[in-house]
């Protein structure tokens, strides 16, 4: 959870809108929480600097998508997803993710 905390702080320096985060622990064997968020490119790359110092790069597993509209950050226990308000309506994961357990955050 203090990881989750780290990157909710973090998050919210580029204020990203949208914030959803689901509780995996029990539907995954890979990861505990999904995050997704709503940003435009220029707050999706600005993050990746943000990220690389709050976690450390150390806990940053890859980034996948860096253009075209969806960010796909791995962390580990916690997988960011930042889509631009287009993609998110498009793929729908608010949608796919419905049914599971949703975590009150406070940044």
């Amino acid at each position: 959870m203090e990881l989750l905390e780290k990157i909710i702080k973090t998050i919210d320096i580029v204020k990203v809108t949208d914030v959803k985060v689901y509780d995996m622990e029990k539907s995954s064997p890979f990861f505990d929480y999904v995050v997704l968020a709503t940003a435009n490119e220029r707050q999706s790359n600005a993050l990746i600097q943000y990220l690389k110092e709050s976690v450390g790069t150390e806990q940053i597993r890859g980034f996948e998508g860096k253009t075209g509209g969806w960010l796909l950050v791995d962390m580990g226990e916690v997988i960011l997803h930042l889509f631009s308000k287009e993609m998110r309506d498009y793929y729908g994961f608010d949608k796919r993710l419905m049914g599971l357990k949703l975590v009150d955050i406070k940044a």
